[in-house]
């Protein structure tokens, strides 16, 4: 005899039944816990102001490329700051060298504090330049109405080069105000050697010395250099990149694919890295002053060649540093790691646009979509 309580094999059959025929025809259906919170997560992000959601959008696109490439980027600086000859096949011994010493940590060593730089610093970028963008698209928008109405034609597509290029260097510029103590330390951090079973200095010893050194001036060494390059480098990055996405666009009407947004990025990365590198050298000498001839660093690894830094009293001007790089390596001393940007640097930067635009997308709203598409349908 069947209890009362617990329903019979043929009673299952029939509710099971009965709620198929119910999500059949409409009737609301408890969903999964799991999507309700997913879904209240994006709805909870969808209401943020936009350019918080451009900021987050940037910031994870910036830690997706950097975290790739960290390895690389960290051999790159034990060469611009040590006066050794560079050559790409050495690199894989150097690696190897950095494994055997301090682990496989060793390769990432640095990459903390440029995890917490990067994310900032990019997400600024991303959301200054998308700003910068919105507004230049608005404006159009209304000069538009007006020829339209006057009988005119519309003036054509999306920015110009030259907003492009103020856009990028404007949010490239904000970016690095509010962020380069952290670049001055992540560089300093991946010249240190990471000492097994030994206290190493973190990134919080690294401002600490930094400040008791040389104060507030001393968190920004560096940064004439840095905001020389930025403006170029951020500028021709984004107006390749926009430009280029803008062209693919108008030339077959529809929407920019994954595959060639990866190209646009790695395109523009590579010219505006190259085009800037010199500064870059001379920057990562300049935060290095006092530190990469130290008995603690790494750059012995690479072999006879050494940081001698010292030589002028310490001289941290602009200037005085690319003349010594010139005097010790000639020109290509200024270029030295140059081929491993022309690796990493494409790569880099096709994540980190493709990233931005894939989550940007995710968290428009309608109208911000149909404002984006704005270039396109004109």
């Amino acid at each position: 005899m069947t209890s009362p309580d617990i329903p019979s094999d043929r009673s299952l059959l029939a509710m099971v039944a009965n709620d198929k025929e119910n999500r059949t025809i409409g009737f609301s259906v408890e969903k999964p816990t799991v999507n309700l919170e997913r879904y209240d997560t994006h709805a909870y992000v969808m209401t943020l102001p936009k350019e918080f959601r451009h900021f987050l959008a940037g910031g994870i696109a910036g830690m997706t490329a950097k975290s790739l490439v960290a390895p690389v980027d960290r051999i790159k600086i034990l060469y611009q700051v040590s006066s050794q000859k560079f050559h790409l096949l050495d690199v894989p011994r150097i690696a190897l060298k950095i494994l055997r010493n301090e682990g496989v940590a060793g390769l990432w060593k640095g990459n903390t504090a440029t995890m917490i730089r990067v994310f900032p610093y990019s997400g600024i970028q991303f959301m200054v330049f998308d700003r910068c963008k919105t507004w230049f698209l608005k404006k159009h928008a209304a000069e538009d109405e007006l020829r339209t109405a006057n009988g005119m034609p519309k003036r054509g597509w999306g920015l110009t080069p030259f907003e492009s290029l103020v856009s990028g260097s404007v949010a490239g510029i904000c970016s690095v105000l509010l962020t380069y103590p952290l670049d001055m330390a992540r560089t300093q951090l991946a010249v240190l050697k990471n000492k097994k079973n030994q206290k190493n200095l973190g990134l919080v010893g690294i401002f600490s010395k930094n400040y008791n050194e040389r104060g507030f001036r001393g968190l920004y060494r560096g940064i004439t250099p840095t905001i020389c390059g930025i403006l170029p480098y951020a500028g021709i990055a984004f107006t390749l990149n926009e430009q280029s996405k803008q062209y693919i666009q108008n030339m077959t009407g529809r929407e920019v694919t994954t595959i060639e947004k990866m190209q646009c990025g790695a395109l523009s990365g590579l010219f505006a890295q190259t085009s800037t590198y010199p500064l870059e050298v001379t920057r990562r000498r300049i935060q290095t002053i006092g530190i990469a001839d130290g008995k603690d660093t790494v750059v012995g690894i690479l072999g006879l060649g050494h940081a001698n830094q010292n030589k002028g009293g310490g001289e941290t001007s602009m200037i005085f540093v690319m003349r010594q790089v010139y005097k010790e390596q000639g020109i290509g001393g200024l270029f030295k790691g140059v081929s491993l940007n022309w690796m990493k640097g494409p790569i880099a930067f096709s994540i980190s646009f493709t990233t931005f635009d894939y989550v940007q997308g995710l968290i428009s709203t309608d109208s911000e979509k149909i404002t984006r598409a704005y270039a396109v349908s004109r």
